[in-house]
This record gives C-alpha cells, sequence and structure tokens, in this order.
C-alpha cells in the first residue's frame, strides 16, 4: 500500500531502478544539486497553479545522476496523485517504429498527453527527419499548446542538440532543428550539472 503511488508512473524502455529515486537521498552537499532542489521545490509548490511551472533541461556529463535526480522529483508527484512517464529516448524510438503495426498510436499519444513527460538522453538517438519533425516535433508542440510539464535530461547543451538535430541523411537542416530549440527553451529552464560520475551510486545518467 505504500508503494500504491509508483503506478501513477509509466516507464519506457529505462530501468526501474528509478522508481526507487527520492528527493531525500540527493546529496545537499554538492552545491551543484542545492540549485536543482530549490527549482523542485518552487515546482512542487507552484504545479497545482493554472499556469504550470516550467520543466527543466538538465544537461551535464555521462553518470552525474541527471535522470536519477528528475525521477526523485516525479516521484513526489506521484506521491500527490500526479501522473507521468519517464520515457529513455533512443530505445523509445526503436521501439514506436516496430509498433507501427500493433499499438503506435497508443504509445505515441499517451506520451504526447502524459501530464509529466521526462524525455531521458534526447540527443543519443539515431536523428532521422521522422523522429525529429513527426515525433519529437509533434509532442513537444501538443506540450506546449495544453501547458504540459516537460523535463529533458541530455549529455549536450542547447547549442550542441541543435546541431545534432540539424544533421540528416537529407543534409543541414537549421531551420527545422532551431524550432525545435526553441519549443524546448520556451518550455524549459536550462540548468547544468557538472559533478563525479555516480552511475554506480545513483543509477542512470
Amino acid at each position: 500500500k505504500k508503494e500504491e503511488y509508483l503506478n501513477n508512473i509509466e516507464l519506457f524502455q529505462i530501468s526501474k531502478s528509478v522508481r526507487n529515486a527520492s528527493i531525500k537521498n540527493i546529496d545537499t552537499k554538492d552545491k551543484e544539486r542545492l540549485k536543482i532542489l530549490r527549482y523542485f521545490k518552487d515546482f512542487l509548490d507552484h504545479y497545482d497553479d493554472d499556469e504550470k511551472p516550467k520543466g527543466l533541461y538538465l544537461n551535464g556529463s555521462f553518470g552525474t545522476g541527471k535522470t536519477y535526480l528528475v525521477s526523485s522529483l516525479l516521484n513526489e508527484l506521484a506521491k500527490r496523485g500526479v501522473h507521468s512517464a519517464i520515457v529513455y529516448y533512443p530505445e523509445f524510438l526503436r521501439n514506436l517504429k516496430e509498433s507501427f503495426d500493433t499499438d503506435y498510436k497508443e504509445k505515441f499519444n499517451y506520451i504526447r498527453k502524459v501530464p509529466v513527460l521526462l524525455i531521458d538522453d534526447i540527443g543519443a538517438e539515431s536523428l532521422s527527419t521522422w523522429n525529429r519533425d513527426e515525433i519529437l516535433g509533434s509532442i513537444l508542440q501538443f506540450r506546449m499548446e495544453e501547458n504540459l510539464p516537460t523535463f529533458f535530461t541530455s549529455n549536450l547543451t542547447f547549442d550542441e542538440l541543435e546541431e545534432h538535430l540539424s544533421l540528416t541523411n537529407r543534409g543541414v537542416e537549421k531551420v527545422k532543428a532551431r524550432r525545435i530549440i526553441e519549443r524546448i527553451e520556451f518550455m524549459c529552464i536550462e540548468m547544468k550539472l557538472i559533478s563525479k560520475n555516480r552511475r554506480k551510486k545513483e543509477t542512470l545518467n
């Protein structure tokens, strides 16, 4: 009964270890994490406002605990009855493509409409015009219009992600990449996490 809140979080191609992520377990001696914790407190304080607070684009090097941190916030929201989803983006795209003949629309629409969404490790996917424009672009447009908080973790800065999104098999498409970045910038606060590799301790990136 104590863990019934976990039913409020859907995991897509992501380790179930994030279910144990807790704000209480975050290292408060790490100044880099303190600023993120302050953001979490503000987000939780204002989530029920008519105008939802902005999500977070958290970037930093491999193994610094980015996924754990954002998952701890979503777990706290789940305890309040808020439904959310955590999507390991590269694998989710592969899985989505393989489900064209089965439950593609169901999966896609769920991610578009879930009240709170974490897109984990954006920028690590193999880019195509399909997953950039038809999937990511559509998800962001809907969530932006509906004021649905969206979170991202990435090893890339905004500039690096924009470059990644511009390189397709059709050549360099800077305008379409900039359009995606502008949506993310509108929806999110950018924070950088510079820390030691904590992969063994906090799991995931």
